[in-house]
């Protein structure tokens, strides 16, 4: 994920009110992130190999296979994992780049990559490529364009608009596609047609009530639910990240903090009932594969 901040001329001093705030803030996401804790047990917690030190997506297949990638400024290659984060083997598919590699999805017959990182609002398109499952070591992949509706981004301002994401999932004839709203906090869930090389997005359908950006998603069709991660978006690199649960019509069910644990980008509903995430690398943890389960009946 390629974050930019906004840089003013003022200086902020940590004056007695201002250490205030910030003991209290300090409190209350971390009583927060206490009160989540009894909605999940971790099964396993595994340090990824460098070659995955900033996953940024996570894809369990129903024969065990897992998978994830890195994402911008790294080379253009999804890793098959064994259930010890392992590297088992690597795909290079054919015609691809890593402007801003996010997602990682698939269908029985295909893998989709979503090139879909704009942290900064400055794409007009994004994309998505599309390769088939039983290409070998080196698949041709065919490049689909997506644009938003309403996105212009000469007048987007980094971290404060709506036109990003992170989190793409494949089920039935689509692709669910969820935003990473940065300026409202609504998150807007979109369909992509998996046939269609160019296309124009408008919402299908607004969440409310997740305050944070959303960053990894998967379908556990299992219990007909999403499973979706993400973090604050107002305290970038601090507080905790969450995971958040919607039924099969996008109705808000349960979110649940993930304390103790960094920059959570991929998640995955694994076909042992369990839920697994990737931590990306980064100045306050490592990069790991997380097992968990969950105790709650959401």
């Amino acid at each position: 994920m390629d974050i930019s901040y906004k840089i003013t001329n003022k200086p902020f001093a940590l004056n007695r009110h201002n250490w205030v705030a910030l003991t209290i803030s300090f409190l209350l996401v971390n009583s927060c992130a206490l009160a989540g804790q009894d909605k999940f047990k971790i099964i396993e917690n595994i340090a990824l190999p460098a070659a995955l030190e900033e996953s940024s997506a996570l894809f369990c297949s129903v024969d065990n296979g897992v998978y994830s990638l890195n994402d911008s400024g790294n080379p253009p290659m999804i890793f098959r994992l064994d259930e010890k984060a392992n590297i088992v083997s690597q795909l290079e598919p054919q015609g691809v780049k890593n402007k801003d590699w996010e997602a990682l999805t698939a269908d029985d017959d295909f893998f989709y990559i979503g090139d879909i990182g704009n942290n900064r609002g400055s794409r007009k398109n994004v994309f998505i490529y599309k390769f088939p499952r039983n290409g070998g070591l080196a698949p041709k992949a065919v490049k689909m364009s997506v644009a938003y509706q309403g996105n212009k981004p000469k007048e987007n301002e980094s971290l404060d608009h709506d036109f990003d994401a992170e989190a793409l999932v494949a089920v039935g004839d689509n692709l669910v596609l969820f935003s990473k709203s940065w300026k409202t906090d609504l998150l807007k869930i979109y369909l992509v047609d998996k046939s269609q090389k160019k296309q124009m997005l408008s919402a299908k359908r607004t969440v409310e009530g997740i305050s944070g950006v959303i960053t990894g998603a998967d379908y556990d069709s299992v219990n007909q639910r999403y499973i979706l991660v993400g973090y604050p978006s107002k305290r970038v690199g601090f507080g905790d990240p969450f995971m958040v649960i919607l039924d099969q019509n996008f109705t808000l069910i349960d979110k649940i903090s993930l304390s103790g644990f960094g920059q959570v980008e991929g998640v995955c509903a694994h076909s042992s009932g369990q839920i697994w995430f990737t931590q990306e690398s980064s100045i306050f943890s490592s990069s790991k594969l997380v097992k968990l389960e969950l105790t709650v009946n959401s």
